[in-house]
């Protein structure tokens, strides 16, 4: 495989497994991102904190590396194997990401 069309498709794993891991994100209520970004605090308070004093940016990490843990999404060489089967079905599920700024699909 041309190093190029590898870093595409590197890309292009990434960018879906990022739309994957939003739209869960998304999906959550409020308290769900809290109990999540604080998991310690609140197994000891049987609730989750305001997160008062803690930056945005902390907590969405701390969420985000919840649900990748929490979802059983394919490794790079898996999900190659199902793209090159149905490419369109990923395509659809993209973000874009991968796209080049300049308007072309190379990143």
């Amino acid at each position: 495989m041309d190093e190029r069309v590898g870093n595409t498709l590197r890309a292009k794993y990434l960018d879906w497994c990022s739309a994957r891991i939003a739209e869960r994100f998304l999906a959550l209520e409020p308290e769900e991102i809290y109990t999540m970004a604080r998991p310690a605090e609140s197994a000891e308070t049987g609730h989750g904190s305001s997160g008062a004093g803690e930056s945005y940016r902390v907590l969405v990490q701390r969420v985000t590396e919840s649900l990748l843990e929490r979802m059983s999404l394919p490794v790079y060489e898996e999900w190659a194997l199902l793209y090159a089967e149905d490419p369109s079905r990923y395509d659809a599920e993209m973000l874009g990401f991968w796209k080049d700024p300049s308007g072309g699909d190379e990143p």
